[in-house]
């Protein structure tokens, strides 16, 4: 039960760390916004939250405004895709890891 609660406030923090750093809102990452950068966001912080925690991808997907698990694995292979392709956007991963106390 304390995993769980832990894994569900990292997640949330995943969530804030990733939208202030890419400029989105709550609204944008929680919302069906498919701006680029509200996509990115929550990408990017489904990424986090996948990596960081033992939440499965349904979990996952409750977190973030209630979408299906195929939605969060798709938003986690698009990043690493992403990060495989852009190096900005693999340091500001591995900055952001860094601030949620990665190992």
């Amino acid at each position: 039960m304390r995993q769980a609660a832990e894994d569900r406030a990292r997640a949330d923090l995943a969530m804030s760390i990733a939208r202030a750093a890419i400029g989105a809102s709550r609204a944008e990452v929680d919302g069906n916004v498919r701006s680029t950068r509200a996509v990115l966001a929550r990408q990017v912080a489904m990424y986090l939250a996948r990596e960081l925690t033992h939440l499965s991808l349904q979990e996952i997907g409750a977190w973030f405004g209630g979408r299906d698990h195929t939605t969060v694995l798709f938003g986690v292979q698009k990043t690493e895709e992403r990060m495989r392709q852009d190096p900005r956007l693999a340091q500001l991963l591995g900055r952001l890891r860094d601030r949620l106390g990665a190992p």
